[in-house]
């Protein structure tokens, strides 16, 4: 799959998240190795899921995702993972990566203690504490 069809199709979706569940601090297309272009684990994190419980919050995203994203799109999707807004994941990644444009592509990176192959930034905001 074309990365930047891939980013460009997320973007549309950050979008449509914004509008549901107010700003995106981030998401992320996190492959599970550094080779794989598709399978992706779908990371979200956005103020408006804070409030809901997990499940309630991953099945919201992941109805969105189908909502939003062309079918075609929906095999490359293999997980979807929501952490909250203040998961020091999060904390630590929008921090450390805050000038990363959308399609900014990560290899053998670690954050936070968690080591990641390879991600496809789609948005990562720092807000003010």
């Amino acid at each position: 799959m074309d990365q930047e069809v891939l980013v460009n199709a997320f973007r549309r979706t950050a979008e449509q998240f914004e509008r549901l569940y107010g700003p995106v601090d981030l998401l992320l297309l996190i492959a599970p190795d550094e080779e794989a272009i598709d399978s992706w684990n779908v990371l979200i994190s956005a103020h408006g899921l804070d409030s809901l419980p997990l499940g309630q919050a991953v099945s919201r995203v992941s109805e969105t995702l189908r909502k939003t994203l062309k079918k075609s799109l929906w095999p490359v999707i293999a997980r979807t993972t929501v952490l909250r807004t203040n998961d020091p994941f999060v904390q630590a990644f929008t921090r450390r990566y805050a000038n990363l444009q959308p399609g900014s592509t990560l290899q053998a990176v670690s954050v936070s203690g968690v080591d990641i192959p390879k991600a496809v930034v789609v948005e990562a905001n720092r807000r003010a504490a």
